[in-house]
């Protein structure tokens, strides 16, 4: 099955698959942006355990998970964010990316456009004809930068069944290859 490769790069960052070592490193990363989980439920604090668990099925041999892969992102050799994501899923082609975190010291200063670019070119060279993702409607920020970065197809929707302050609302977007 076609994946990413285990390493690539782009102008200003390093990307390469999860490692053992990176675990404390991830969550870090992860929990950093928590103060987002007002806007999107999954971003709550989880346990190292989760992080270890992800790793490893990212790292896993056999057919069991040849879909799933998470990348470390690297800018001068320190990780600054990652992603995860399913190859061929939901159907054959499409890459979803199931998690995209970049550390709040490393937005807004062009890096996720940067691996957003570089990352189309990784899934059109694995096969890919679209990446699909999905992103909660109250979390403007993610949802602005994925609009210009030109996810701009709407495959599904999903929301509460009732307007409160706890309800959420998210919308799967695509970008074609």
């Amino acid at each position: 099955m076609n994946r990413l490769p285990s390493s690539w790069h782009t102008d200003r960052l390093h990307v390469a698959d999860g490692a053992v070592e990176d675990v404390l490193q991830l969550m870090h990363i992860f929990n950093a942006c928590s103060p987002v989980g007002k806007w999107d439920p999954t971003f709550k604090i989880y346990p190292e355990e989760e992080f270890s668990g992800l790793v490893a099925k990212s790292m896993a041999d056999g057919v069991g998970n040849g879909r799933f892969q998470l990348q470390t992102i690297r800018h001068n050799h320190q990780p600054v964010g990652y992603f995860h994501c399913y190859h061929h899923h939901p159907h054959p082609n499409i890459l979803l990316v199931s998690m995209f975190v970049f550390h709040p010291d490393h937005q807004k200063g062009g890096y996720g456009t940067e691996l957003v670019a570089g990352l189309a070119q990784q899934a059109r060279t694995a096969s890919h004809q679209a990446i699909w993702l999905e992103v909660f409607l109250k979390n403007w920020p993610a949802l602005r930068f994925w609009i210009k970065s030109g996810f701009t197809t709407i495959i599904d929707m999903d929301g509460a069944p009732q307007h409160d302050a706890t309800a959420h609302a998210s919308i799967v977007v695509a970008k074609s290859l």
